[in-house]
């Protein structure tokens, strides 16, 4: 009988499960995401440099009381940004960060004089500066530990 077992490699890639809660602790979406991936720095800032041009349409939207958009352009314009903003913060972290994020609530959606996207962006950058430090520190450390005796000559010619 032939073995039809399937092997698999588990790697650490550095990938975090990240939580995203509100201001009362109740969970509101979830993502995976690689902080420590050098590109991300990239990619974060090309992301903050396209954001102007997402909410650029909205200038001129007008919402009612109901929170709807007035006419045909008003719902074209919401439509476009939002997809837009989708697409960017998909791009950023390789996987669904807009639904995550935004699955709850619409990313236009103003709090405290702020659109909600501007936000979740701030502190995922914060999130993201944070854990790449943490991750410096122990690279430093590790090299440190295997160079100090080079930069100090305590191991020239092989002695100690």
């Amino acid at each position: 009988m032939e073995d039809k077992r399937n092997d698999v490699l588990v790697v650490d890639d550095g990938a975090v499960r990240v939580g995203i809660n509100n201001q009362f602790g109740d969970e509101i979406g979830v993502f995976y995401f690689y902080p420590t991936d050098i590109g991300i720095i990239k990619r974060f800032n090309e992301v903050a440099d396209k954001f102007k041009d997402v909410v650029k349409p909205l200038e001129n939207v007008s919402i009612g009381a109901d929170g709807k958009a007035q006419d045909d352009a008003d719902v074209k314009a919401l439509t476009e940004a939002e997809n837009n903003l989708f697409e960017l913060c998909n791009y950023l972290f390789g996987g669904d960060f807009a639904k995550a994020f935004f699955g709850k609530m619409n990313p236009f959606s103003p709090v405290n004089g702020k659109f909600y996207a501007e936000i979740a962006l701030d502190v995922v950058s914060k999130y993201i500066s944070d854990k790449f430090d943490a991750e410096t520190k122990k690279i430093t450390a590790r090299v440190e530990k295997y160079t100090h005796g080079v930069r100090t000559g305590k191991h020239k010619d092989g002695k100690k």
